[in-house]
């Protein structure tokens, strides 16, 4: 594109090695702001203080070969490795002295549409621990969800987003941890009236929120919720019809607050099932297995899914901004024949963390970098890391 647009004749070699170049200095640079959080020393970056700042987190999949130095051409040990992400966001919207949206939204009264939503968080693996899909080599397309969507005038909610950061890490959730806490107190997040903290339900995140995000209100995502609670139905239902009926009165119930009445119900189909075996040779799809599941979810996650107090908060209750991002860093890292060394994986998240980071931080690296206007590189060490550049001339 280079070549074409602006007539510049250049080795897309070159391109990866100055990408990688410059992923390593935000790499760096996000390394040393975390700890000066750590070490308490992190001022705001920002002014202003946000009405309310959110925080999402969620991890991906990518493709990691081993670097494999003389061992020829090709990728060499490649298997899929989690990256981790963060959506931080500021949003506007009010809070009510009542529940703004009571009713289910009719997006999950449709059935197509709803099958459709379980079967691309299915393919994606986030419910793998209840079915024997795994995630496939690229994600799914999404319908995206109108939380709002009833015959009547749209509410005041959910909030409505107005900047938005990201935080990228190829380590583990010890690792993400202080790097989004120190971007949240850059932001000036932890001085908003109203912070909410919000995931799929995944322990390492909660793990997360208790550390660096205590004073939070966390949200335990609406729709993985929704999914678990539909597939259990499916498990214990003897018809189609039976299936979502049972569907709609808990996806109702747990929109109302009342997760209690689920938790009770799944509990009686636990004891109508019987046991599960000592052994873990059964079909992720048993029944026994399925409820056994959905019930830990829901009594692990209970205290996270008080939706009609969200939402009188003017909270949001979905995470659905995370999800997208994660989709939006795929394009780049994640395909079949996309696989990288995990040091190389780590700079073009920098990258794409920054480019997708709306606060020009992308722009404002690329304009106070400090580098020679003109150079070259020397020819590529055994390593496969270019040599020191020289000044040309």
């Amino acid at each position: 594109m280079i070549d074409r647009l602006a007539e510049v004749a250049i080795s897309d070699r070159q391109v990866s090695r100055i990408t990688e170049e410059i992923g390593a200095e935000m790499a760096r640079q996000r390394d040393l702001k975390t700890a000066r959080f750590q070490a308490k020393t992190l001022p705001a970056a920002v002014a202003g203080i946000p009405s309310l700042a959110v925080v999402e987190i969620d991890g991906g999949r990518y493709q990691v070969r081993d670097p494999a130095v003389g061992s020829g051409p090709g990728a060499h040990g490649v298997g899929w490795k989690e990256d981790k992400f963060a959506c931080l966001v500021t949003m506007t919207g009010t809070s009510f002295d009542h529940d703004p949206h009571p009713d289910l939204p009719r997006c999950f009264l449709d059935k197509k549409g709803v099958a459709k939503l379980i079967k691309g968080l299915t393919s994606q693996g986030s419910l793998n621990e209840l079915t024997d899909g795994a995630g496939g080599d690229e994600t799914p397309e999404l319908t995206v969800f109108d939380a709002t969507e009833t015959a009547e005038p749209a509410p005041a909610w959910p909030p409505e987003p107005l900047v938005r950061t990201t935080v990228a890490t190829t380590g583990d959730c010890d690792a993400l941890g202080p790097m989004v806490a120190a971007e949240a107190q850059s932001r000036n997040f932890d001085r908003a009236p109203r912070k909410a903290f919000l995931g799929d339900g995944g322990k390492w995140i909660w793990g997360i929120q208790k550390a660096f995000f205590s004073k939070y209100t966390p949200i335990v995502d609406f729709i993985h919720a929704l999914s678990y609670v539909y597939l259990a139905a499916k498990a214990v239902a003897a018809s189609p019809a039976e299936h979502w009926e049972t569907y709609l009165e808990w996806a109702r119930a747990c929109w109302q607050g009342n997760v209690e009445m689920v938790i009770a119900q799944l509990t009686v189909w636990r004891d109508r099932l019987g046991p599960l075996p000592s052994d873990d040779e059964l079909p992720k799809t048993d029944p026994r297995k399925v409820v056994a599941t959905t019930l830990g979810y829901l009594e692990n996650n209970r205290s996270r899914m008080k939706y009609p107090d969200y939402r009188r908060a003017g909270l949001p209750t979905m995470s659905g901004l995370v999800e997208s991002l994660i989709k939006q860093f795929n394009y780049r890292v994640k395909g079949t024949e996309k696989s990288w060394t995990l040091k190389n994986a780590e700079r073009i998240l920098q990258v794409r963390a920054a480019v997708l980071s709306e606060d020009e931080r992308f722009e404002k690296h690329m304009e106070n970098r400090p580098c020679p206007q003109f150079r070259r590189y020397e020819k590529t060490s055994e390593s496969g890391e270019p040599k020191k550049y020289k000044k040309a001339g």
